[in-house]
């Protein structure tokens, strides 16, 4: 069984690697979110490619032709 100070080293160890880790990552996280969402995610409010279509029941004005 671990003991207390055990505990206490392993949290002070953890700390002393991931908080300056996590300075100096800082930096380069806006650029790999950015990366990750364009490769990864479907972009948002973008229509796909095709031919625009209206209903069969949509028909021109006389007037407008």
């Amino acid at each position: 069984m671990m003991s207390i100070s055990d505990i206490l080293q392993l949290v002070a160890l953890c700390a002393l690697i991931f908080f300056p880790l996590g300075y100096f990552v800082r930096h380069w996280i806006r650029p790999i979110r950015s990366a990750f969402r364009i490769l990864f995610i479907k972009p948002r409010y973008v229509k796909p490619v095709g031919v625009l279509r209206r209903e069969s029941f949509v028909k021109a004005d006389r007037k407008h032709e």
